[in-house]
């Protein structure tokens, strides 16, 4: 008897074959799935705003560490494993649901609805387990690494769980406990070798990976869009705006055009490479959504005071957003490869030192205007483009490698 395909188990990437495809695309769903976290990473874009602090800050990193890793989680299970059946787009649409109960208490997650976001994370973990559950049953070769997942998962929920018996003023202690302990299950020793003898489709993930890349970085800029609807376009307006943009299309130069296009080291002998890629996209998008808040705080500063020294919260803030940014693309580089196995670690040098600049004009900059010092930001990150190009251009005038040989 033929299964119906609206009730086909899942299956790992390379059981599968994809038609009309020379490479695996990403699915419709997937998009969909990607697509909910833009109302949620607005929220806590929101959040920071409104909390500018120490504090503040601190308890926004948790919330991207929270969101990031629900998304991550379901990432890699999607990557690994084809299920596109009715009961999994059932399971993907109450996760949803849940990410959606995420966006909606993120402003009191802290305060009054901490139970209502531990809820709902846990009740998004509690998913990605029935994921795995059925992985383990209809694909015996990776039971194992199913099982650790489940194990290893479960065990988070069930911390993020305690917290709601902690004290109102240090539920978040528990969260962190809880994700710090699903942070580490990937990589512990025995995971690891399971991950390896069960590969993720490399091209998948990358392509994943800068997808949900790119919706953080459209949100930094519809959230300064958003600040500056219906404002008058000034010569003080258009100055700030160049080299705000100048500064944001870096952003998207120096992963897109070029760490984005290159391989990633996934080699079972150097686990390290493949784990600073993987994680250094966590600060990445942490840097981004940092960056969003910032350039709109600086707008709004530029056009009321233009030619006073930028306020020290938000000159802190912009620094810290793209130190963020640049010290995690060093991470990813230092993950990724040339196609004959070169690894990238000049691009990973090319960051930090520019990560160095960029700290040097956020703390001696205190005289600057809010235009004058994202000036500086823009020269730094314009010049990593030019090095970007002028690399492309002397890897063109290499002669083709010939495989036959």
């Amino acid at each position: 008897m033929t299964r119906h395909p609206l009730f086909t188990p899942p299956r790992h990437f390379r059981d599968v074959e994809f038609e009309r495809h020379t490479k695996r695309a990403i699915t419709w769903l997937e998009l969909f799935y990607d697509l909910i976290y833009v109302a949620t990473f607005i929220q806590i874009g929101n959040f920071l705003s409104d909390n500018l602090s120490w504090t503040g800050f601190f308890q926004f990193i948790v919330l991207m560490m929270v969101v990031w890793w629900a998304w991550a989680g379901v990432a890699f299970y999607q990557n690994r494993y084809f299920a596109d059946d009715l009961t999994h787009r059932l399971i993907v649409f109450c996760q949803m649901f849940a990410i959606a109960s995420l966006g909606l208490s993120v402003s009191k997650a802290f305060g009054d609805l901490y139970v209502q976001f531990t809820i709902a994370y846990v009740v998004t973990r509690l998913f990605l387990v029935l994921m795995y559950w059925r992985s383990m049953r209809s694909h015996p070769e990776s039971k194992a690494l199913s099982r650790g997942y489940i194990i290893g998962f479960s065990l988070g929920i069930a911390v993020w769980l305690g917290s709601l018996l902690l004290p109102a003023d240090i539920h978040w202690v528990g969260w962190l406990v809880g994700i710090t302990i699903e942070l580490s299950v990937p990589l512990a020793p025995k995971m690891l070798k399971l991950q390896f003898e069960t590969p993720v489709d490399l091209h998948h993930i990358a392509e994943r990976f800068g997808i949900f890349t790119i919706i953080v970085l459209g949100e930094a800029f519809v959230k300064v869009l958003d600040d500056a609807q219906g404002s008058l376009i000034t010569i003080q307006a258009l100055l700030f705006s160049t080299v705000g943009l100048l500064v944001t299309y870096s952003l998207w130069w120096i992963y897109f055009a070029d760490t984005a296009e290159a391989e990633i080291s996934f080699e079972n002998r150097s686990p390290a490479k493949a784990i600073a890629w993987i994680y250094g996209h966590l600060p990445l998008a942490i840097g981004l959504i940092s960056f969003g808040v910032g350039a709109k705080k600086l707008f709004a500063t530029s056009l009321k005071y233009p030619d006073e020294p930028l306020n020290i919260e938000y000159r802190f803030l912009y620094t810290v957003a793209i130190l963020l940014y640049l010290l995690a693309l060093a991470l990813i580089d230092f993950g990724t490869q040339e196609a004959d196995g070169t690894p990238h670690t000049q691009r990973a040098w090319i960051r930090l030192f520019s990560a160095g600049i960029v700290l040097a004009i956020g703390l001696i900059g205190t005289g600057l205007t809010a235009t004058a010092y994202v000036t500086g930001i823009a020269v730094v990150m314009l010049t990593q483009v030019g090095i970007s190009i002028f690399i492309s251009w002397q890897d063109s005038l290499k002669p083709p490698v010939d495989h036959h040989h």
